[in-house]
């Protein structure tokens, strides 16, 4: 099956969802114009991304306020469109990543299994829950930004036997106190990453990530400030790892006709271990070690579940 996929990189401001979805529809209108019919933004594109109590402000029921944008969006452009929101569910908060379509009932969602680093202080993991959805474009497939450097990810994965693979990402740089050696290698293999889960799943692979400056204070660490850049370029290439198109600096978006179906007539064998991604020691020791600080946190805090309350009663 021939399908025209889209993908968006776009600057996506905190606490801004009025002016982040004027800024994504735009996007959107453009990528249509073109032919797309199916649309992946970033991750967290309409709510913006921090490592500060400031996220919670952005927290949202499964079918609150981008649901409804998004399916209004939907509706109007004829098209599939997909990204993350925070998902307040009970007590909880999840990154969801949301799929919607133009007819009626058309929705489908998948939690991101394990936050990544600081995002522990401030969400949970679902855990292995469905990321390989039935839709009328096809069998789509979904890992969510740090999800992708997982063994558990990628088998999950396969099991489902996509048609094809959407990668959504708000993925900073490494912060001026990591190794050069090491910020070196993050950036590699994230632009690595499509044609590694290309070769292994033999699908076509989309990614898309958000663009311009990040700043945050670090949880825990003393008032220190992280300033970099998102990691510029979202990506499409086709079922055998070939780059069809990139961006690598500022908004945009790029459109590409892909060969769609599960491809993978022998089945490779997987690292051994939890890394799917060859990422350096040190990579690994930071961010598991922040993993599990952030989780004791997260499940210590009393003013998180007072957030998950009031989102869930207004």
């Amino acid at each position: 099956m021939k399908l025209k996929v889209a993908t968006v990189q776009m600057i996506s401001s905190n606490n801004d969802f009025v002016g982040n979805c004027a800024r994504a529809e735009a996007h959107i209108q453009e990528a249509v114009r073109r032919g797309a019919r199916l649309i992946l933004l970033p991750e967290f594109a309409l709510a913006g991304y921090t490592f500060t109590d400031g996220i919670w402000d952005m927290a949202e029921p499964l079918k609150g306020r981008t649901y409804r944008w998004l399916k209004g969006v939907c509706e109007r452009q004829s098209a599939y469109i997909g990204t993350c929101i925070l998902e307040q569910d009970g007590d909880d908060l999840f990154d969801t990543f949301i799929l919607a379509g133009p007819g009626e009932g058309e929705f489908w969602h998948h939690r991101k299994i394990e936050p990544a680093s600081y995002e522990a202080f401030f969400f949970k993991g679902g855990g292995l829950n469905p990321n390989v959805f039935a839709t009328p474009l096809g069998r789509i497939g979904i890992a969510i930004c740090f999800d992708t450097t997982k063994t558990h990810t990628i088998a999950s994965l396969r099991q489902g036997r996509p048609d094809l693979v959407l990668l959504p990402y708000s993925c900073p740089g490494l912060p001026w106190f990591c190794l050069p050696a090491d910020r070196r290698c993050w950036i590699r293999e994230y632009h690595d990453t499509p044609a590694f889960y290309a070769s292994y799943l033999h699908v076509p692979v989309v990614t898309s990530n958000k663009t311009g400056s990040f700043a945050s204070r670090l949880p825990w660490m003393a008032g220190l400030q992280m300033k970099v850049d998102f990691v510029d370029q979202s990506a499409i290439v086709d079922r055998h790892g070939k780059l069809l198109a990139a961006l690598h600096a500022g908004p945009g978006v790029l459109v590409e006709e892909v060969e769609t179906g599960y491809g993978a007539a022998q089945i490779d064998p997987l690292p051994p271990g939890r890394w799917f991604i060859p990422f350096t020691s040190t990579i690994r020791a930071m961010m598991d070690a922040t993993f599990l600080i952030g989780g004791i946190r997260y499940r210590l805090s009393r003013r998180r579940k007072m957030v998950a309350r009031r989102v869930a009663s207004s």
